[in-house]
């Protein structure tokens, strides 16, 4: 399969995988959907940036299984499955992230490997997996990139 043809699948795949994975955000069991802030008096609608942060989760889960699972095996339909699910957890994480500066307008700083959040006064530095996942994924498009691959029959008559 040429890299043009496995990245079409790749993408494909990951429309799908992301739609499924969106589709499932219903299903997180949130307690308190609306939460009153007293100091603006302004109603918060938590039930969409949790369940796309379910979503993203169900999508890291996917990754980190497919990898484990079939990080060795040279064949193309568990690698489409690796790299989609690492494409659609990248874009979850992220509008993730933009989903929680939206609702709540926090400062948000990219560090390498970390996020770090201000709001009201108080900061949090979390972890981004969403970047780790990222280097992960362009360090196997690089390798795929790389990697010689037998010429198919159209290609060697016109070498001939």
């Amino acid at each position: 399969m040429k890299n043009s043809e496995y990245y079409i699948w790749v993408l494909v795949i990951t429309i799908i995988f992301t739609i499924v994975c969106i589709s499932l955000a219903p299903l997180v069991p949130i307690d308190e959907p609306l939460v009153y802030r007293a100091s603006t008096g302004v109603i918060y609608n938590l039930t969409i940036p949790v369940g796309i942060s379910f979503s993203a989760f169900i999508a890291l889960i996917v990754f980190i299984i497919s990898i484990v699972l079939v990080s060795g095996i040279k064949n193309n339909y568990y690698n489409i499955v690796v790299d989609a699910s690492a494409i659609s957890f990248i874009f979850l994480n992220y509008l993730n992230y933009y989903l929680i500066w939206y609702v709540w307008r926090p400062t948000v700083h990219l560090f390498p490997f970390l996020i770090e959040i201000t709001y009201n006064h108080a900061t949090t530095l979390q972890l981004d997996i969403g970047q780790i996942v990222l280097i992960i994924f362009l360090y196997r498009l690089y390798r795929r990139l790389r990697m010689p691959h037998p010429l198919s029959g159209s290609d060697e008559q016109s070498l001939k």
